[in-house]
């Protein structure tokens, strides 16, 4: 009875061993899936892809950083190194950036072109210059209408840039507490001034280069453009309906009264003209016979 007794007890003992070693080695594993069918490279896999999102996290959160350190008296958006961050975010700032490089802004302004020439402008012409005959004055004033904008919008480009390069180069910092009445002035640390100065030489400097060209080859095609239209104006038929000085010219000019008659079909010359059948208080005989 006794030696029963004790191998139960034994039994029990050893059972109660057995689950722990059992409970222990299973504690060490992340889950039970794992202890039975993830092998260890699975855990290196997972392991990669956590490491990974980590890294896309952090990237992210550098991608957002909006802010930067130094002149804690300045307002922060009043920072140089701020006011570029914030230039680089607004419409169309961006184009002459960097990473756009001459290629983008060149592609960019040529559809701006294209646009306002197609869209806006030729239409306005074409409402303008109503007759036969004035096709080339059509193109050149479109032409003139539409890379004006285009030159007007290189130049806003290079007075943003210029303007925070300015402000990265100075080595104080002009700033408004409220506004413009209370401005104040603060130097820049040394810290300060090697990061807006490396800033200005890496993103700044290239661009504000970038656009001096295009305003120039712009400039030029804007020049040769009003050259143009002058040159197609110069070149109107005999009887130009334009011109706010022909009815004076047609009360002693024979050869020209000759050509408005012909033109006209006997009609009253200013019948085909929105300017002149305004003068004529509407084009009174346009529609009927009455003149006759």
């Amino acid at each position: 009875m006794y030696n029963m007794n004790s191998i139960s007890i034994r039994l029990i003992i050893g059972a109660a061993i057995l689950l722990a070693v059992v409970d222990n080695t299973t504690a060490f594993q992340p889950s039970g899936k794992l202890s039975r069918g993830r092998s260890s490279s699975t855990l290196r896999r997972q392991y990669s892809e956590d490491s990974n999102s980590d890294n896309l996290r952090a990237d992210a959160s550098r991608k957002q950083t909006t802010t930067s350190f130094g002149a804690d008296n300045v307002p922060v958006e009043q920072r140089p190194s701020n006011e570029y961050l914030n230039l680089i975010q607004q419409p169309t700032f961006g184009w002459a950036s960097q990473d756009s490089g001459d290629i983008g802004l060149g592609l960019r302004l040529v559809v701006l072109y294209a646009f306002l020439f197609g869209v806006v402008c030729y239409p306005i012409s074409g409402a303008t210059y109503v007759e036969d005959g004035f096709f080339l004055q059509k193109l050149t004033s479109s032409n003139v209408g539409a890379i004006s904008v285009v030159f007007v919008m290189v130049l806003r480009l290079y007075s943003g840039w210029g303007y925070i390069g300015s402000r990265l180069k100075s080595k104080v910092i002009e700033y408004e507490e409220t506004g413009w009445y209370d401005g104040d002035m603060e130097e820049k640390s040394d810290a300060e001034k090697a990061r807006d100065l490396f800033l200005y030489r890496s993103n700044v400097k290239p661009v504000e280069e970038r656009l001096q060209k295009f305003a120039l080859i712009v400039g030029g095609t804007w020049l040769a453009s009003c050259l143009a239209l002058n040159l197609a104006n110069s070149q109107n038929p005999m009887f130009n309906q334009y011109d706010p000085n022909m009815l004076e010219k047609l009360s002693y000019d024979d050869k020209v009264a000759d050509v408005v008659q012909r033109q006209s079909n006997g009609r009253p010359s200013y019948c085909d003209s929105r300017y002149y059948r305004a003068v004529a208080n509407g084009g009174q005989g346009c529609g009927d016979a009455s003149w006759r």
